[in-house]
C-alpha cells in the first residue's frame, strides 16, 4: 500500500542515485572483472558489506546512545529480503560454483533477490514510517538493499547464472523457503505466548490485497513462460524439453 511518508524529495533522490550507482557498478565489474577469482571477490565483498550493514546500526546505537535493542529481524529471518541475504552470503562463500546448491540459491538470487531489493528500496516501509535518512536506522536498511541489490544483479553480470528454463526450479525452490521460515517464525513466536509478526507477510502484505502465496504461484508460472519463450531461440538440442527427454533416455539406458 502507498504511504503518504514515500517519496519525498530524500527518497527520491535516494532511489535515483541508488539506481545510476548500481548501473554504473555493476558496468565497472563487467569491464574489468573478467577472472573467476575477481568476480568471486566482487560477489563475496557485496554480500558481506551487506550483512555488516544489516547489523550496523547495533554498533551506532551502542557507541552514541550507549545501549542497542536489537530487532526481531536481526535474529530471525522475519521478511524476504532477511532470507536473500543470507543465501547471498551462503552462495558466495561456497568455492565450488559449479555445485547444484549454487546454481539453486544463485539463481533464485538474482530473480527473488532482485524484485525484493528493487521493492526494499522503491517502497521501503520503515522509511514510510519515518521518512528521513537522518535516522541510521532507515538509512542502514536503505544501503543495505542497495549492496544486495547489487550482489542479485551480479548472479547475472558475472556470469554466475545462465538464462534457462530450469531457473523456475530454483524460484520455487526459494520460495517454498520464504514459506517455511515464515510459517517457522509464527510458530516460535505463538509457542511462547507472543503475538506473530506475519512472518514473510503470509498472511497479510503491506504491498497487495490478495495471498503473497498466489503471488508467488503467479510469478512462477509466468517466469517459467518467459523463460521458456525465451530458450525458443535457442537450437533445439539446448531447449529445456530436449534435455529432460535425453534426461529420461538415459535413466531408461542405465535402469
Amino acid at each position: 500500500m502507498y504511504n503518504p511518508g514515500m517519496f519525498n524529495t530524500q527518497h527520491i533522490l535516494y532511489i535515483i542515485i541508488s539506481g545510476i550507482l548500481t548501473v554504473l557498478l555493476l558496468g565497472l565489474a563487467a569491464k574489468y572483472a573478467k577472472d573467476d577469482k575477481t568476480k568471486n571477490k566482487i560477489l563475496k565483498f557485496f554480500a558481506v558489506i551487506t550483512v555488516v550493514i544489516h547489523y550496523s546500526n547495533l554498533w551506532v546505537d551502542y557507541f552514541t546512545t550507549g545501549g542497542a535493542t536489537i530487532e526481531n529481524n536481526q535474529i530471525l529471518p522475519i521478511y524476504p529480503c532477511n532470507v536473500v541475504m543470507w543465501m547471498l552470503l551462503i552462495a558466495s562463500m561456497l568455492e565450488n560454483k559449479k555445485r547444484l546448491l549454487f546454481q539453486l540459491l544463485s539463481e533464485f538470487c538474482f530473480y527473488g533477490g532482485t524484485v525484493c531489493g528493487v521493492i526494499g528500496i522503491v517502497l521501503n516501509t520503515n522509511f514510510g514510517n519515518t521518512p528521513t535518512l537522518a535516522d541510521y536506522g532507515i538509512l542502514k536498511g536503505m544501503l543495505s538493499h542497495s549492496t544486495m541489490l547489487f550482489g542479485c544483479l551480479y548472479m547475472l553480470v558475472g556470469g554466475f547464472v545462465k538464462i534457462r528454463v530450469f531457473n523456475a526450479v530454483s524460484v520455487t525452490a526459494g520460495l517454498a523457503t520464504f514459506v517455511l521460515c515464515g510459517a517457522g517464525v509464527n510458530a516460535l513466536y505463538e509457542f511462547f505466548g507472543m503475538e506473530a509478526p506475519d512472518g514473510m507477510w503470509l498472511r497479510s502484505n503491506p504491498y497487495f490485497s490478495f495471498s503473497p502465496m498466489v503471488l508467488g504461484i503467479v510469478f512462477v508460472l509466468l517466469l517459467f513462460g518467459a523463460l521458456a519463450l525465451w530458450e525458443m531461440r535457442l537450437p533445439v538440442e539446448d531447449r529445456w524439453y530436449h534435455k529432460l527427454n535425453r534426461r529420461k533416455e538415459n535413466e531408461r539406458i542405465i535402469l
